[in-house]
């Protein structure tokens, strides 16, 4: 899976039972926006509650001649298969999907589970899409449009991917720096994340292999990336099916070994590597010194 390769995606629903009534998609490639898709869903029965029309504006009115979701998920669906996909709160929008697709018994295979869906509100340390967007100095003009969020929500995941940081005062001009801010500060971000196979020995470990970096080490963790690299490792900051290796050092994000146990439950060939590991690799090959943090 490639970093910069994904979708975002944003569901606007129309009752508390989470029924679909827009759905917002951005085609991310190679880090670059290539298509917009929204469709306007009629939900069962085209059945509103009042409180959530008043939120995104959407009525019974406005849908009344719009397909079901069925209908417009054979033109969605094959979005979603085999691909990375990115919403801000994305337990709310893959649970709207599962829902839907429940609903009108369609099978969702290729579609992966809500566990591998990144999430940029939990990035960001659970701020609003309203709020990020103002720190980030983003247009909120059109919020709870499904189309717009899941632009605004594709642009954070971006930023995130190439360590471009919000500006928290725009926010609150009395905020300090955050636990979130200072995670930003060591995030594993631009060329280090683009694989290099040219000057790499083929025969070590790590050559063509998909590596992730969670924790805290004894050495840099930028450095630890960099050599990765320079052994020929593509280094990702998200553990997919595809990992071959992550790096655990101290306190590791909770979510990525939540996914990694899941991954190597499920039978998956993903290797854990500690601090004795890493010390012993860099041993070896006369690395540690220069890695040593500042």
């Amino acid at each position: 899976m490639e970093n910069n390769s994904f979708i975002a995606v944003d569901f606007e629903t129309a009752t508390n039972n989470r029924f679909a009534c827009q759905v917002g998609i951005v085609v991310v490639k190679n880090g670059v926006i290539q298509e917009r898709i929204s469709r306007l869903i009629q939900p069962p029965g085209n059945q509103y509650d009042n409180s959530i029309i008043r939120i995104h504006h959407i009525t019974p009115e406005v849908t009344e001649q719009s397909p079901t979701f069925d209908k417009v998920w054979e033109e969605i669906g094959h979005y979603f298969v085999n691909t990375p996909i990115v919403a801000h709160n994305a337990p709310f929008d893959s649970s709207v999907l599962n829902i839907n697709l429940e609903y009108y018994g369609i099978l969702s295979m290729g579609i992966e589970s809500p566990m591998f869906w990144e999430d940029t509100c939990s990035i960001y340390s659970g701020m609003s899409l309203h709020k990020l967007c103002e720190a980030f100095r983003m247009d909120t003009s059109k919020h709870h449009d499904a189309l717009f969020d899941a632009e605004c929500c594709a642009q954070f995941y971006l930023n995130y991917l190439q360590g471009i940081k919000p500006d928290y005062t725009l926010v609150d001009p009395e905020v300090k720096e955050s636990k979130f801010q200072r995670k930003m500060s060591r995030q594993i971000c631009g060329d280090v994340l683009k694989k290099d196979l040219s000057n790499a020995d083929p025969n070590n470990p790590f050559y063509d292999r998909k590596v992730v970096i969670t924790g805290e080490f004894i050495q840099d963790r930028k450095c630890i990336a960099q050599f990765l690299k320079e052994m020929g490792a593509d280094v990702d900051t998200g553990i997919t099916k595809r990992t071959n290796f992550v790096l655990i050092g101290i306190d590791p994000g909770p979510k990525k070994l939540e996914k990694l146990d899941k991954l190597i439950h499920d039978g998956f060939n993903i290797r854990k590597i500690y601090q004795h590991d890493i010390d012993a690799i860099f041993e070896g090959t006369g690395k540690i010194i220069m890695l040593k943090r500042k």
